[in-house]
């Protein structure tokens, strides 16, 4: 049996080695409290992460969340400004891009969790790497469910 951690971490490592990216990470809900957290993150620079919870509709991530689709903040996107001063993790990591995917579980319809992705330079992702990040976030989606499972 593999560890979830392992297997997660090696996909979101080459997730970011494969699309040139700086910061990729995982956060999901706290059942008991409604916050997400970072839980599984590659390419920071501090463990300042560890410390950082947001709320849905809050930030690139939460507002991922709360719509239930993939937002993009980078500087030809109206509004990204704010979506980046929101999100604690960009602030933390002095990202200027992001993604962010929700991630959603079998057992509601509203998103349990977030994929970003983000760079410390100003860039606009491409569809292709949008593609990519897309399919790994479902790829997270099945691993998520197969450990529930068991």
């Amino acid at each position: 049996m593999v560890d979830i951690t392992v297997e997660l971490c090696k996909e979101l490592e080459l997730l970011r080695d494969s699309i040139s990216s700086d910061v990729v990470a995982v956060a999901w809900i706290d059942q008991g409290d409604s916050y997400f957290r970072w839980r599984y993150v590659t390419g920071c620079r501090s463990e300042r992460y560890r410390r950082i919870s947001f709320k849905s509709g809050y930030g690139v991530a939460g507002t991922a969340i709360r719509l239930g689709r993939t937002v993009t903040a980078n500087p030809l996107v109206p509004g990204a400004s704010r979506l980046r001063q929101e999100c604690a993790l960009m602030l933390a990591e002095q990202l200027h891009s992001a993604v962010a995917i929700p991630l959603h579980d079998d057992s509601t319809p509203l998103p349990q969790g977030v994929l970003l992705i983000g760079n410390r330079s100003a860039r606009i992702f491409l569809p292709q790497e949008l593609a990519v990040t897309e399919e790994v976030a479902r790829q997270i989606e099945c691993m998520r469910h197969s450990e529930q499972a068991r």
